[in-house]
């Protein structure tokens, strides 16, 4: 059974599926009056094919109360069924969505369709934005993640994989996950968002998520773009073979190189090595090559764990 919020929204109607999990449809012009007509100053963010707005939902009942949230609107109609927002296996694949609940999983409240078939997708608002607001060009307002908090949001995202691949049921069909993919909450709390649709069951290989992870990583220790820069990738893959076969101190000072400048060399050398492996271990061609996500999260916690003072090693 599902968790159910205790919030009630005005005007929002519930439809209860079979195992009795709730589900909200809500009403466009609840999000029009949230989002200030879906105004430019309430854009939070745009990709290809979705545009995600914050907005604030007020609550009915004797007690007047609001709730910040996130209203993705979806332009890609390839990720649905060619029968149109209102086919069966799209509500039921939302209804499934609203069944995973996990700390590493962003929160699906419930959707809207307007009247021009829209889709509109309603999430807990996660306040600190996306990892992609912290790489490459580095926002103003935003400051630069040092080593530990890359380890946190990494094992993290890691954590949710590993929840969708063993313990839903059926298991989720993950889409090319990127930075932006991955959300942040208070204390730079990671949570996956971005998928919708499921598929039979499968083992904990699954490609598109060990590939992509993989591009991930790179790019979190890196600050580059892995996928547009496929010779980062083949550098790493030589630099992980170099290290394996104990010529580390030939490869150290390369594989260093490889690090954002952002973090001004501040990590352990040991830590970023692990990093890269296991990124190579992600990105190999052969199936039997990539590590479980459990080991990944695993591996990702305990870096994560062991807190880096740059007080004390200092490299240059």
């Amino acid at each position: 059974m599902a968790k159910k919020s205790s919030f009630k929204f005005v005007g929002s109607s519930s439809n209860n599926v079979e195992d009795h999990t709730c589900i909200t449809k809500f009403k466009f012009q609840e999000l029009a009056a949230a989002t200030k007509d879906f105004a430019s100053q309430s854009l939070f963010g745009q990709g290809e094919y979705r545009r995600t707005f914050k907005g604030c939902l007020k609550s009915s009942g004797q007690k007047s109360s609001s709730q910040d949230v996130a209203i993705r609107q979806i332009d890609d109609e390839s990720i649905f069924t060619i029968h149109g927002y209102h086919d069966p296996s799209l509500i039921s694949a939302i209804q499934m969505r609203v069944l995973l609940h996990h700390p590493n999983i962003v929160d699906l409240i419930g959707y809207s369709i307007n009247d021009k078939d829209q889709m509109f997708l309603i999430y807990d608002f996660m306040p600190l934005g996306s990892l992609k607001d912290y790489l490459h060009v580095l926002l103003r307002n935003k400051k630069p993640l040092d080593w530990n908090t890359r380890m946190k949001i990494a094992a993290g995202a890691a954590k949710g994989i590993k929840y969708l691949h063993d313990k839903s049921t059926p298991p989720v069909i993950l889409r090319n996950i990127k930075p932006s993919d991955i959300l942040l909450s208070a204390e730079y709390h990671p949570k996956l968002s971005d998928f919708l649709g499921f598929k039979e069951r499968i083992p904990d290989h699954d490609e598109s998520s060990h590939t992509s992870f993989g591009l991930v990583l790179l790019e979190l220790v890196s600050g580059r773009l892995a996928e547009i820069e496929p010779s980062l990738i083949g550098w790493v893959n030589c630099l992980v073979v170099y290290i394996t076969q104990s010529l580390y101190w030939q490869a150290v000072k390369e594989f260093t190189a490889v690090a954002d400048p952002l973090l001004k060399g501040h990590y352990p050398e040991q830590g970023l090595y692990q990093v890269l492996s296991l990124a190579s271990q992600c990105l190999q061609r052969k199936i039997v090559s990539w590590p479980r996500m459990g080991y990944v999260a695993k591996v990702l916690s305990n870096l994560a764990s062991e807190i880096y003072d740059p007080n004390a090693v200092q490299i240059n």
